[in-house]
């Protein structure tokens, strides 16, 4: 059984996390917000967010288009990754496909009674809770 698996939701000026520590359960983490297109500035925040953190395994979401071609976030997560594995060497990142997490997270918080203003500040990690579930089914682990 994996545990102590993070996610992460790349976007042009933010970042979702998500962890399960038990490999069962997912807790989304804050988000962490950085100037759009600052990637170093990202990786500064998130090193910093997991500090405390056991990370064992990361989940990356892989964006792509409901066709399932690359999109525009597509190269730039790539292009991350490299740099996220150099904060966490000898974690496997693994990734995730991410379509329409954004969607089904914002349908959590509507349910849970959150208009869309509200939505804004945390829907990354909620979409990152959405990748790591994702992530343990794929798995086997949910």
């Amino acid at each position: 059984m994996q545990k102590n698996i993070l996610s992460l939701d790349l976007g042009k000026g933010s970042l979702g996390l998500a962890i399960s520590r038990s490999g069962i359960l997912v807790t989304p983490l804050p988000n962490l917000r950085f100037k759009a297109g600052d990637y170093d500035e990202a990786l500064r925040l998130l090193q910093k967010a997991v500090e405390k953190e056991v990370v064992d395994h990361i989940a990356i979401g892989w964006p792509l288009f409901p066709s399932g071609d690359p999109c525009e976030m597509t190269p730039i997560v790539e292009r991350f990754i490299p740099k996220v594995q150099s904060l966490f060497p000898g974690v496997e990142i693994v990734k995730v496909d991410e379509r329409n997490s954004t969607v089904e997270a914002a349908s959590y918080l509507h349910e849970s009674g959150e208009n869309m203003k509200k939505q804004r500040r945390h829907i990354d990690s909620v979409a990152a809770s959405v990748i790591l579930e994702r992530y343990l089914k794929q798995i086997g682990q949910a």
